[in-house]
């Protein structure tokens, strides 16, 4: 068993890739296979290193550690693309000589002209075939000359059929493909081409990738069958796609659409690899699932044909799940890393504060921020501390009487059961006390529990606000 992942570094890791490197995966691990890591690097325009490294970053975060690669190494090596050239030509010549490949001189402007046509016509593009027609001598001739050429396969009538381990068998016509180039007039491998040609020389067993590759497979099949001698027959399969929740496809405009962008909202690993898996994916009411329990379960054949849904609401309550499950002192990093310069007790407890309701860590500066920063008092907060000014002056003598510069969230408690005990001696009840606090310390009427809140302010952030509250000079401002 070895399969692959091949990206092309030309962008940040897409959140429907990461899903095939997951399937890849858990293929590999359910079976002890190998898991194959393939940088397809061709287009040396677009591709970038930093986009490579990007994409390595992303994997590893997400727990998909790669048995071969570009890092790592492994008996195939070189696993970047632009580092095989060798074996591209030597498969291309063979072809070339064995009269299933032709050169094409056709200029861009040319072929950009068919595909316009065709698509006025609403016809899928294909080429012509102009040059298939050509005399051997006049191609000889014109490459004897220096006149670019790319090389094209020689698609043969009739139709290409493959077996799918999710969709059964397929066929796809001859004639819907259309001779497509195999090597560039730069010498540069097609996307196709290289494809085949490396999984036939890296013993890849099984393709597992989306159905938007469907008549790249056709492609890919008619050249493995060509090329001799011919690697084995992998297995295929094309998982379903992702679409977005208006049935089009997922882009940036609803939304994050790549890992590194979930990963700055703040969602786990943990939750986003769970959440990949259940696409198209069913575990009926088992719905939090490690990486082992999905190793353990991953079957190819459970999976569902038909396009899943990108439910971000579904992602956020798996996310809150995830983070339920961290023990306190990962959580309080996490909280951390999102609240840089801010006082570890004040951490400590707005970490605390926030597990139980918590989706994503990305959430905590704008939570954190109510309680952090000192609020800026409007005049329906002015008057209501106005009118709880003894009341406001007993919780504070109790702060002062406390000695620590923070509090920890227990005696933060303690301190709150204290002031309701007194204020209920004086005829007051809870709301009557402790609305007006929380207005006085926060400007808000909601918000974290107010023992969280006042172990997250010293003891002068909390006397400082409580007398800016009722002091008539302060106007709005903080």
């Amino acid at each position: 068993m070895r399969v692959r992942f091949a990206p092309s570094p030309t962008g940040s890791l897409h959140i429907g890739s990461a899903r095939t490197a997951l399937y890849n995966y858990l293929m590999a691990r359910r079976h002890d296979g190998s898991f194959v890591l393939r940088i397809e690097d061709t287009d040396a325009a677009r591709s970038e290193a930093r986009f490579e490294q990007a994409i390595l970053d992303d994997l590893a975060w997400l727990g998909l550690r790669w048995d071969e690669g570009p890092d790592v190494g492994g008996a195939f090596a070189p696993y970047r693309q632009a580092e095989r050239g060798p074996g591209y030509r030597a498969a291309a010549d063979a072809l070339r000589v064995a009269g299933l490949a032709y050169p094409c001189f056709c200029s861009q402007e040319r072929l950009d002209a068919l595909r316009e046509a065709a698509r006025a016509a609403g016809r899928p593009p294909r080429y012509d075939g102009r040059c298939r027609a050509l005399e051997p001598t006049e191609i000889e001739r014109r490459l004897a000359a220096g006149e670019p050429a790319a090389l094209r396969f020689a698609v043969p009538p009739g139709e290409v059929r493959f077996d799918d381990a999710i969709r059964g068998p397929i066929t796809i016509a001859g004639d819907a493909i259309g001779d497509f180039i195999v090597l560039r007039s730069d010498g540069m491998p097609s996307y196709n081409f290289a494809a085949v040609v490396d999984d036939g020389a890296m013993a890849i067993s099984h393709i597992i990738r989306g159905d938007d590759h469907l008549t790249n497979t056709a492609r890919q099949e008619l050249l493995r069958r060509s090329l001799r001698p011919g690697p084995p027959a992998p297995v295929y399969a094309h998982h379903s796609m992702i679409l977005a929740p208006d049935g089009g496809k997922l882009s940036k405009r609803h939304g994050a659409t790549a890992v590194g962008e979930y990963r700055e909202l703040g969602y786990l690993p943990q939750a986003i690899v769970n959440y990949l898996a259940l696409l198209s994916w069913s575990h009926g009411d088992d719905e939090v699932l490690g990486l082992d329990r999905l190793v353990a379960d991953f079957d190819l054949a459970a999976l569902s044909a038909s396009p899943a849904v990108f439910d971000l609401a579904k992602l956020d309550w798996l996310n809150h799940r995830w983070i339920m499950t961290l023990d306190d002192a990962e959580h309080e990093r996490l909280v951390g890393e999102r609240l840089p310069g801010a006082p570890a007790p004040a951490v400590r407890a707005l970490a605390a504060a926030l597990k139980p309701s918590l989706e994503r860590y990305g959430q905590v500066p704008g939570i954190a921020a109510a309680v952090l920063e000192r609020p800026v008092l409007d005049a329906e907060a002015r008057r209501i501390a106005a009118e709880a000014g003894e009341r406001l002056e007993l919780f504070a003598g109790l702060r002062r009487a406390a000695p620590a510069p923070y509090l920890d969230p227990e005696a933060a408690r303690e301190l709150l059961g204290e002031y309701r005990r007194l204020g209920k001696e004086r005829g007051y009840g809870p709301r009557d006390l402790l609305m007006p606090l929380r207005r006085a310390l926060t400007g808000r009427e909601h918000g974290p529990e107010l023992h969280y809140v006042l172990a997250a302010l010293d003891g002068g952030e909390t006397l400082a606000r409580l007398a800016a509250a009722t002091d008539p000079t302060q106007g709005d401002r903080p």
